[in-house]
């Protein structure tokens, strides 16, 4: 639970500082200002909003915001994005790069995913109360027949005369 929620607090934070992370470790330790700095210049905004995006999607689920956990497989999905991420800024390999791309749509679907399960199961519960509760409403009211109440008059809001001559 103590990994979950590290993972939970660091959601908001690492996703200012890891695409400044590639960035400056790209543009300082790696290439230098070549193409390379370029490059990782383009790509550090949609980092940002990638992992923005994420997070949102993580936090916007009920029960993560009331457990202040996320789940185990999104701990694990960003960790491993998270080292990644901090590798990119050392070293440039293309298989890290193939990684971080894999890694950021795995967790956004597995995001996505779980929030439209968790969502359809609390609409589920719901509507299984609905359904349990308007059951029982009607098994406590017994079945009664029909009572004659007489004459009824209707008035109406037009002008309505005496047509008996």
């Amino acid at each position: 639970m103590v990994v979950r929620r590290v993972v939970y607090r660091l959601l908001f934070p690492l996703a200012f500082v890891l695409p400044l992370w590639v960035l400056i470790g790209h543009g300082i330790l790696v290439d230098g200002l070549g193409w390379g700095f370029v490059g990782a210049l383009v790509v550090s905004p949609i980092l940002f909003l990638a992992l923005l995006v994420i997070g949102g999607l993580i936090v916007w689920r009920p029960g993560v915001r009331q457990a202040a956990a996320v789940s185990w497989g999104d701990a694990g999905v960003l960790a491993a994005l998270w080292a990644v991420l901090a590798a990119t800024g050392f070293v440039t390999h293309p298989g890290l790069v193939v990684a971080a791309v894999v890694l950021v749509l795995a967790a956004f679907w597995l995001a996505l995913w779980q929030l439209v399960t968790e969502g359809r199961r609390r609409v589920r519960a719901v509507m299984d109360d609905i359904d349990a509760t308007t059951r029982g409403a009607r098994a406590s009211v017994p079945q009664q027949r029909p009572v004659d109440i007489g004459e009824v008059i209707v008035v109406t809001s037009e002008d309505v005369t005496d047509q008996r001559g």
